[in-house]
Formats: C-alpha cells, structure tokens, sequence
C-alpha cells in the first residue's frame, strides 16, 4: 500500500503550525508541491513509497525546503551576482547563496558546513600549493580542475566563506553547460546506510553505467534561447536513452549533432582517464565532470587568452583588494597559476583541442586520500567515453 503523501503531508504542515495564513504564499507551495514530487516517485524512484525509508526521506525534504525558506537571505559579496548557468548543486535560492559571478570574470562558490566545505577547501589548497610544484602527478591535475584563487570572505557576512575559481564560460556567448557525476557509487567511506540507500535510489542505471546526468543548459541558434533540463528530466533517463535522449540533446544545436565538440570532449576525458590510470592519491566521491561549450555558431572560434584562461594576477588579484568596500582574498594562489600557464604555453601545449569546449572535474567536497586505484570513477569514465562514441557513430 502506497503512503497518502498528501495527509503525511498536511499533518506536517498542521505539526509546524496549525495556521496556513502563516505561510508566506511560496512557502505553502513549497510544501504542496514537493508532496506531488515525492508522490510521483521523482525523489527516490526505487524506494517503495510506503517505506520507512521514503517516509524519513520525504520529511526530511519537506522540512529542508520550509526552512529554507524560512531564512533570511544572506548579502552578497560586493561585485557579484548569482551565476544564471548554474545546472546542479547548490543553486541560488531564498535564503541560500549558491555559485556566484564576479565583476572581475571569476566564480565565487561557497564553502559548505564542515566536514564536506572544508574537505574541499583543503583539497584544492593541497592541489594548488606551491609546495606540491614538483609532484607531477599533481601538476598535471592542476589542469584537470578550475583554477583556484583562494579563498574570499564578505564583509558583511563573517561566517561565509568562497573558494574564487576559474569561470569556464568566460569567452562564451552562448554556453551550453552539462553536469555529470561520475561513479556507481556517489556515497563516501563515511556515509550511513540510509544515505546509501537513497545515494543509489536517486539514478540506479549508475550501477551499471557508473555516471549520472545531474542537469544540462542547452542553446537553440534558431530561437535565440537557452533552456534547462533539471534533475528530474535527467532522471527519467535509462541506459539506452542517456544517449540519445540526453547526450544527443545536448550535443546538438538545431537537431545538428555537433560531432567536432564531441571529438574534443572525448580527447579531453581519456586525457582525465589516463591521470586516473596513473594516481594512487586520491579517491572522488560524488564529484562531477562539468563540460560546455559555445552555442553561438556565428562567432569564430579563438583560443582563450592567458588572462582569461589561467591566472588573474593584475586583472584580478591587484584589483579585488579595495578596504572594506570589496571582499577579502584568503590565500591567494594566482603566482602559482600564472607560473603553471606559462609552463604549459612553453610545452607548446593547450588546454583543449577545440577552444571553445572545456572539460573539468569539480566538485571535491568528498575526496578521500587513498593509496589505490580509483575503480569506482575509472569504471564510470569508461562508460563515459564509449558511450559517447556510440553517440558520434549514429
């Protein structure tokens, strides 16, 4: 027998307070309508809806989302604004501050509440420190992510934290950006067993497949407009249809497969492969592959500038600095960035075949340090690969 989500639902509503006029009128509809999700099995499609589990589960997103609601909305840092083409993650909602934009052309993401903020802090510290300059192995994963710039603080916000990262999308007009979070396990060593259960519950082809899509922006030359397809649309795909359906979608502009993006794509996640295939550092839970590219065919395609591309030292680092009026650089890292990009241009070496696509790994708030392969994201990277050369080849 399946759980009436609705009467669950009123009856927490009537726990929190007996008075709907109360609410705020989006604050009710957050209620009502994440009933209807959950309902509908959107949420966790492989736990039986009259479980304990999708019981505790279901509350938890009810009153996640009241309470979300509920708080004040924190100010942003001076110079920025929410980042329009964010696809996943932690968005820019009521009360919640997600990914940023800056005035100087870098991303600001905020730190999440210990452990995972600053596990992935420290992460990107270890990675881009200047002691680390000789390990090869890390240097060639300096390519791999978003550079990172340190870390800011608000003024006006003493307790938010930013890590300042490398925009991909700085030289595009018309990005088209896609998530996907590799492994068949997206769960840590640290992780219970209800979190596992629901881990799995979210996207169980991943078992299989080893990645899931979390969400896509796609551009239509015709129309002028970009359009989003959410965490629901991308879990409504299959083995067969994130293919076609998902890949293809996005991988085209028009219905025109954009098959020099997905060359450049595929040369760019076997060069990821080929460091997984060498390290024994690290091990990446519930981390993501970001790639876009630019939908704007009429603009012709030129290579990204040092200043863009790598670090932001006198555009940026000398000029973000102004009192109490801006926020406040934490351990600047653009000395070793800038030293990296001239190291690589020296190499006679670039960052993507086609410059207008770029592929990173993101996402690092669950990176473990461990002396063995990581099969978990080989084996999703594979499929990754081979699956979109079926995509090429149709």
């Amino acid at each position: 027998m399946s759980l009436p989500t609705y009467n669950f639902v009123s009856r927490f509503r009537i726990s929190i307070h007996p008075n709907q006029s109360q609410y705020t009128e989006k604050q009710w509809s957050l209620l009502t309508n994440y009933s209807r999700h959950s309902d509908s099995g959107h949420q966790h499609p492989r736990v039986k809806t009259g479980s304990a589990l999708a019981k505790a589960g279901l509350k938890k997103i009810v009153l996640k989302k009241v309470m979300s609601s509920l708080q004040r909305t924190p100010t942003l840092p001076p110079g920025t604004k929410p980042l329009d083409n964010q696809v996943a993650g932690h968005q820019n909602t009521e009360g919640k501050i997600g990914c940023l934009l800056h005035e100087d052309g870098t991303i600001l993401k905020p730190v999440q509440c210990p452990p995972k903020g600053q596990r992935e802090v420290e992460f990107y510290q270890e990675l881009f420190s200047e002691q680390k300059s000789d390990d090869k192995v890390l240097l060639q994963l300096r390519d791999l992510v978003p550079k990172f710039h340190g870390l800011v603080h608000s003024p006006k916000e003493s307790d938010a934290r930013f890590m300042k990262l490398e925009n991909l999308l700085l030289d595009m007009k018309h990005p088209c950006v896609l998530d996907i979070k590799m492994g068949r396990k997206t769960y840590d060593p640290q992780a219970s067993q209800e979190k596992m259960a629901l881990e799995i519950a979210k996207f169980p082809p991943a078992q299989n497949i080893g990645y899931q899509i979390s969400g896509m922006q796609t551009y239509s030359p015709s129309t002028g407009k970009s359009q989003k397809f959410d965490k629901y649309f991308c879990k409504n795909l299959n083995e067969e249809t994130i293919v076609f359906k998902g890949f293809g979608k996005f991988f085209s502009l028009d219905g025109v497969l954009q098959k020099e993006v997905i060359k450049a794509v595929i040369v760019r996640l076997k060069e990821i492969l080929e460091w997984f295939n060498k390290q024994r550092t690290f091990h990446f839970f519930a981390s993501s592959i970001l790639i876009v590219f630019d939908g704007d065919v009429n603009s012709p395609l030129s290579s990204k500038s040092p200043t863009s591309s790598a670090g932001l030292k006198g555009s940026v680092a000398d000029n973000c600095c102004n009192g109490d009026t801006d926020s406040i650089i934490e351990n600047d890292f653009s000395d070793v960035i800038s030293s990296d990009f001239v190291d690589s241009v020296t190499d006679g070496q670039s960052e993507s075949v086609h410059p207008k696509v770029q592929v990173r790994m993101i996402d690092f708030a669950h990176v473990y340090h461990m002396p063995e392969e990581d099969e978990n994201y080989v084996f999703g990277l594979k499929h990754l690969i081979d699956d979109l050369h079926r995509l090429l080849n149709s």
